[in-house]
């Protein structure tokens, strides 16, 4: 998903910033769901949606997501499966 078509939609915004950080979410799906179910759950019910679609657009490769993303720890954890690029 371009970065310009992200939207503060949960599902939006976990997709471009997974594809950002070169992560194949339906690879986390089909490799681990209880994994992925928790990565969209923690997406869904986060309060810092705003921050991250503004991110996003302005600069994603800013790590300042990490700061307040609830999926950062999950996200760089990531088994070499779910990557499809260089970290």
């Amino acid at each position: 998903m371009p970065i310009s078509n992200c939207r503060s939609s949960s599902h939006d915004l976990l997709d471009c910033r997974m594809a950002m950080l070169g992560l194949d979410l339906s690879a986390v799906e089909s490799r681990d769901g209880t994994m992925f179910e928790a990565i969209t759950r923690r997406c869904a019910s986060c309060n810092f949606r705003e921050s991250c679609e503004l991110d996003l657009k302005r600069d994603p490769n800013d790590p300042v997501w990490e700061t307040y993303c609830p999926n950062t720890a999950t996200l760089m954890a990531l088994p070499e499966a779910c990557w499809v690029g260089p970290r």
